[in-house]
């Protein structure tokens, strides 16, 4: 063997950790296994916005803020609609989950809903504010959305707006008074109410089981009750997008729009629902973002440019690379389908993704004490690890505190650990990506590690990584 790396085996050998002494906290949140399974879901999921407010002039991007705003049934007319279209766009990222939107705020159901109700006038009509009274009758667009994700192995989740509903004349979950603007419907909120349960109903008893659920705005205390019932019968293995309190396998909004968690994200919060590496309750983060500019949702045109890939990289590593789930939208154009210039911009962001991170530098590591050292067979050039917690052992998201450096090689520093000053935070949790900023010339990588949970950490992956 090559005394030098006789020396160098001897010195990994005998490599001591820091001298410092772990601090240990109480924490005992544990995931579910429904929100196990949807974060061992691949990193990106798609959040899909086509529904009535898709026909709608761009000043507006559904019928949020505007309150009287009832668009005429008969606008919902696609020339094409191909959801095995919207799919390959989710396969060129490599997302493995996608939620359609359902029912948005002006109302319209994208389902054949037949639900009946009475009016204020005592008149029991059908809810004919659906796509069973459009132009397109012949599709249930939920229906097909299922079937094209499952042929695709994509796993699939449903959004009902339950807080706002045009039609009905309801705002923040409640049936407001005063004249109706024209199309709404007379009724009182007993009726909402029982409308939300019965459609919740269809769409949790019709299209198999979910895996997740999106409750944007949240919900209202009065129907807290129906839904906690409705959500134990028939999706109790679902997680939920703002469903702290409804149900244990709950998911939280990280509170922007815009793809960025903080540095250090927490998958706990406490009791008030707020972000809390220590909290009582297992909450893990969702950033959802766009792809057209200026935060817009439904299909916009010529009028909301794509952002550039350099942006979506970054937002990718300020989310997957921050311990949260990135979700897209998938903003489906009139015709109903995907804009070739959004699916080429998402195609050119799961390119990069596969080309930066589906193989690791040959390396395996080991971890004693407060370390874990990374270690290679020969030098390599390294420009990022990616850590993770074993979320399923015993210690779960253990780690409170650390940092990395690199043992370096070359020039006045033989043999020596050296920090790498960008490599240095709290949380790890389900997925970190630790980029250098630059391309080090290294031999090994070690995770220090100095604060902890009660118990030791354990790794699910530590791998490194050459990008530029």
């Amino acid at each position: 063997m090559n005394p030098l790396w006789i020396i160098i085996l001897f010195h990994l050998l005998s490599i001591e950790a820091r001298p410092c002494k772990i601090q240990k906290f109480t924490f005992d949140a544990r995931p579910t296994p429904a929100q196990l399974s949807w974060l061992e879901q691949s990193d990106i999921g798609f959040l899909i916005h086509y529904n009535m407010a898709s026909y709608l002039p761009v000043e507006y991007d559904g019928c949020n803020r505007n309150p009287s705003l009832v668009p005429d049934v008969k606008l919902f007319n696609p020339s094409i609609l191909n959801t095995d279209n919207w799919v390959q766009t989710f396969v060129d990222v490599g997302a493995k989950y996608a939620i359609l939107v359902a029912k948005h705020n002006c109302g319209f159901t994208t389902w054949p809903t037949q639900v009946q109700f009475q009016l204020t006038t005592n008149e029991t009509i059908t809810y004919n504010y659906s796509i069973l009274y459009s132009p397109r009758a012949d599709i249930d667009l939920v229906g097909s959305f299922i079937d094209s994700c499952r042929k695709a192995e994509i796993k699939t989740g449903l959004y009902y707006s339950l807080v706002w509903n045009n039609w009905l004349n309801v705002q923040d979950t409640r049936v407001q008074p005063g004249p109706l603007a024209p199309g709404q419907m007379p009724i009182n909120q007993q009726t909402y109410e029982s409308i939300v349960l019965q459609q919740l109903e269809e769409l949790w008893v019709n299209y198999g089981e979910l895996l997740e659920i999106w409750f944007d705005g949240g919900y209202s205390e009065s129907l807290k009750n129906g839904i906690v019932s409705l959500l134990e019968i028939y999706q109790s293995s679902a997680s939920v997008f703002n469903g702290f309190g409804l149900t244990n396998n709950s998911i939280r909004n990280i509170g922007n729009e815009f793809g960025y968690a903080d540095d250090d994200t927490w998958l706990t919060v406490n009791a008030n629902d707020q972000e809390d590496p220590n909290g009582e309750y297992f909450s893990p983060p969702e950033c959802p973002t766009t792809l057209q500019v200026s935060d817009r949702w439904f299909y916009g045109g010529n009028d909301f440019p794509i952002r550039p890939l350099d942006e979506l990289i970054h937002v990718y590593h300020t989310t997957v690379g921050r311990n949260c789930k990135l979700v897209l939208d998938l903003a489906v154009n009139r015709n109903g389908i995907v804009d070739p210039n959004h699916a080429k911009r998402y195609k050119e962001l799961g390119d990069f993704i596969r080309n930066c991170y589906s193989n690791s530098l040959p390396s395996n590591f080991t971890c004693s004490n407060n370390n874990c050292i990374l270690e290679f067979s020969t030098t390599h050039l390294v420009d990022r690890v990616i850590i993770r917690e074993d979320l399923r052992s015993l210690a779960g998201a253990s780690i409170r505190q650390w940092s990395i450096d690199g043992l370096m090689m070359w020039g006045d520093c033989l043999n020596c650990w050296i920090d790498i000053p960008s490599a240095k935070g709290q949380s790890i949790g389900n997925k970190r990506i630790i980029l250098f900023g630059e391309a080090i010339l290294i031999r090994a990588v070690r995770l220090n590690i100095y604060k902890t949970s009660e118990n030791p950490p354990v790794l699910a992956q530590f791998d490194a990584y050459l990008c530029q």
